[in-house]
């Protein structure tokens, strides 16, 4: 057993780990100091204070319309907490969200449901479902679009049946150990695999987290949760429309879809900061191909991360303020 182990002092993360998402700064600073800035600003300056404020009001609704997706999935649960409450948690999920690494701070919107005495296991399942159906919808279109894009269509159906598979297992997994009588079987192997040392403590969070999401494993609920998200991301997709609009890029929606969307995921990489960088240079990468210079393709990228940034800070700091006046009056 090493010191820190017997200790109990947690084990501090190597430095390289710590300046790892500084990699995707770096790179956007190559990428910038390749570009012709009198292009840039040229780009820039066909954009209008208008099609600013129309893009931001465009993502907003997508913030709130997810916010309405994440209500409903409490009312599926059996959680649903009072529709202030419920705005105020997500919004300031969203502000974490922006502040930490992954995103995970969104989860954060748990707190409101544990501190009315649930678990956290159970607290965390929506917000966990919710951006897993995120992460399918996302890969979905990445996958997809991005292979027509490319123009490999075996491709895009060998991507579409790999997220189907995997859907279905993740539903079924779900429905089997969330359900109130779980097969012996599926409980056998839950607990056998469970045994392992490091698995251990995380038993009966998985158990309840399972549980947490089983009411909205119905077809049903999930149907509705799906169409809340299509919804929601149609509002995403639709402010970067507004962008390249306002930018003059005369490139197709589904070409600009299926950028946007592999843009998305690269919000997850550990070596970038929202995706700083890499989201850049999937934007020169795919749109060169469409004849769009390098430029307004940073421009358009920059601005949309701009005004999902500022988006989260307004709306988010608000709701952490409202939050934290609904503890003062409880």
């Amino acid at each position: 057993m090493t010191d820190d182990a017997k200790s109990g002092t947690p084990k501090q993360l190597p430095r390289w780990r710590k300046l790892l998402p500084l990699l995707g700064l770096v790179l956007l600073g190559v990428l910038l100091s390749r570009i012709d800035r009198a292009q840039m600003g040229a780009a820039l300056s066909h954009v209008s204070l208008g099609v600013l404020l129309l893009s931001a009001a465009s993502f907003s609704l997508n913030n709130l319309i997810k916010a309405v997706r994440w209500h409903r999935m409490l009312v599926a649960q059996g959680l649903a907490l009072p529709p202030q409450v419920t705005l105020a948690a997500f919004l300031a999920g969203i502000f974490y969200g922006l502040v930490t690494l992954g995103r995970v701070g969104e989860l954060y919107r748990a707190e409101a449901l544990m501190e009315r005495g649930a678990s956290a296991g159970v607290a965390l399942a929506s917000g966990i479902l919710d951006r897993l159906i995120d992460v399918f919808v996302v890969l979905l279109v990445a996958a997809v679009l991005g292979a027509f894009v490319l123009g490999n269509v075996s491709v895009a159906a060998l991507a579409l049946g790999l997220m189907i598979a995997s859907g279905a297992a993740t539903w079924i997994f779900l429905t089997a150990l969330g359900a109130a009588n779980p097969s012996s079987r599926v409980t056998a192997l839950f607990d056998a695999i469970t045994r392992v040392r490091f698995l251990r403590p995380w038993h009966d969070f998985v158990r309840d987290l399972a549980k947490g999401m089983h009411p909205m494993a119905q077809p049903k609920r999930l149907a509705e949760a799906l169409f809340w998200t299509l919804l929601g991301w149609f509002f995403y997709f639709e402010a970067l429309f507004i962008l390249a609009d306002g930018l003059k890029i005369d490139v197709a929606r589904s070409v600009l879809t299926g950028t946007a969307a592999f843009a998305a995921l690269s919000s997850l990489l550990p070596f970038t900061i929202s995706g700083l960088g890499a989201r850049e240079l999937i934007y020169i990468t795919v749109l060169q191909r469409y004849g769009v210079e390098n430029e307004p393709a940073v421009a358009m990228s920059l601005l949309h991360l701009l005004i999902m940034t500022v988006s989260a800070a307004v709306f988010g700091l608000s709701g952490a303020f409202w939050r934290s006046r609904q503890r003062v009056q409880t």
